[in-house]
């Protein structure tokens, strides 16, 4: 909804007991290029015309708002919501499903028969008024576009310049490290030999870089601090989209940090337990300060999205399941080169928040955990397998890691997660709302305007920037 990058930007400013050396860091959740076109909506282009005719009708940004939120309500109340749902799992289905198989023909009919009822939905009569809108094409084309959104993006992280950067879904690694503005202050690669590459994907998955059985040593051997999610959706919309352009890559999470003032001593990735052939890991790595020789520890992650009880859930199991097989590897540069080494025996993880606390308990170091959460930190508590009490994502890191909320640090929340200051009842790390031309029904018309970005440490002093100019020439 606002302009700019549509990500969710939070610069912390950490002051680490050794030496007092203060840290810059930039959380920032981009939005993946391949997941941009999904009818985002913004109040730059108003009126907003049902099309280029000359006698259309016009609304107000707000008001043309307003009929999203009230078509989705009217949708809801008749339904409509849950049989978009349902259309959506018997569609993939229906495309995993041989020709010959049982149940073919039937899950077909079943399919069609969805899509003919969803064609009567008020979102649905409200996508095509509005197919031919100029102002909403130009919300896509001047706003959305990744040419535009990379450019304002580098020229924020440039501005703003962190010493680390923490990103989630970027699924253009390639490009920021052959940019010869950014790449000439920020890397993520560890071995500076390397090239990085994307992923190889063929017709035989087996073979594939990004293979369940070869996830690990493929982002290893690649020497980035990247996490790519192998098979994402972003990988696949753009592979649509842009044919077999060759920067074409998954979306994950990286970090990206001040070659002149650090470099690198261990990388490491936690991978989330899958049944599926999809993988994806949570990455930390280890970085020394060249002018004080002190070492400290960044981890980042992307957390599951979704709003219902069920979806924190699903984050609660990432934070923490021990009935699940969690596995981790490293690399360490050891005299001239990048070696594997294993963690210490009888180390062992259960889930994000021990790795995380892995990093926290080292000796004579400091541990910075920035992620993209998907979860504020008033979410309603619910009782999780793996938790004797009623908790949510906010709570459990902060028991389970030891960690401070910088959110708390500098007296914007109280550990509680509520309001430190009642005169100003909330920060927000997002706002967007998606229009009738989103692939996601479940989520349109719905305004995120919330606090889903954070950043814990264990050092003992931060501070926000609030604001980056871009004024400056």
């Amino acid at each position: 909804m606002a302009r700019g990058t549509l990500g969710k930007i939070l610069n912390g400013s950490f002051r680490l007991k050794k030496k007092r050396v203060e840290i810059r860091l930039l959380q920032w959740n981009i939005l993946a290029d391949g997941l941009g076109d999904d009818g985002f909506l913004a109040t730059e282009f108003s009126p907003i015309f049902e099309s280029a005719d000359t006698n259309s009708k016009g609304y107000a940004a707000n008001d043309f708002m307003k009929l999203v939120r009230e078509a989705k309500l009217a949708d809801t109340a008749s339904g409509m919501t849950t049989k978009f749902s349902k259309l959506k799992g018997e569609e993939k289905k229906l495309k995993k499903m041989k020709a010959s198989a049982e149940g073919y023909e039937e899950l077909k009919e079943s399919v069609a028969k969805l899509k003919e009822e969803t064609e009567k939905s008020e979102l649905v009569k409200l996508k095509k008024q509005f197919q031919n809108s100029p102002q909403l094409e130009k919300v896509d084309s001047e706003i959305l576009h990744w040419s535009k959104r990379y450019d304002r993006l580098k020229r924020i992280a440039l501005e703003a310049d962190p010493d680390v950067i923490t990103f989630q879904e970027i699924d253009h690694v390639q490009q920021f490290l052959v940019d010869k503005d950014f790449s000439a202050k920020y890397t993520c690669m560890v071995d500076s030999s390397k090239t990085y590459k994307p992923p190889n994907y063929t017709e035989n998955k087996g073979n594939d870089d990004l293979s369940p059985d070869k996830y690990f040593q493929h982002i290893l051997n690649s020497r980035a601090a990247f996490a790519p999610k192998s098979y994402s959706n972003a990988y696949l919309f753009r592979s649509k989209r842009d044919g077999k352009a060759s920067d074409i890559d998954d979306d994950g999470c990286a970090i990206f940090w001040k070659k002149e003032i650090l470099k690198p001593v261990e990388l490491g990735f936690l991978r989330v337990p899958s049944d599926t052939e999809k993988s994806e890991a949570v990455l930390a790595l280890t970085l020394q300060h060249l002018e004080t020789d002190m070492t400290f520890n960044v981890i980042t992650t992307h957390l599951p999205s979704g709003d219902e009880p069920k979806k924190e859930l699903e984050r609660l199991a990432v934070l923490n399941n021990p009935s699940a097989n969690w596995t981790a590897r490293r690399i360490h540069f050891q005299g001239k080169d990048w070696k594997e080494v294993p963690y210490e025996k009888g180390v062992h993880f259960v889930g994000v928040t021990s790795y995380v606390k892995y990093f926290a308990d080292r000796k004579d170091t400091h541990t910075i955990f920035a992620l993209d959460a998907n979860s504020r930190p008033s979410f309603p508590r619910i009782k999780s397998d793996s938790s004797s009490s009623q908790t949510n994502v906010w709570d459990t890191i902060l028991q389970d890691t030891g960690l401070e909320s910088i959110w708390v640090q500098s007296s914007h929340l109280q550990r509680t997660g509520e309001p430190h200051n009642s005169k100003q009842p909330f920060v927000v790390s997002v706002n967007k709302m998606r229009g009738p031309s989103s692939n996601q029904p479940s989520k349109i018309g719905e305004h995120q305007l919330e606090l889903i970005d954070h950043v814990f440490t264990n050092g003992q002093l931060s501070q926000l920037v609030t604001s980056v100019d871009l004024k400056k020439k």
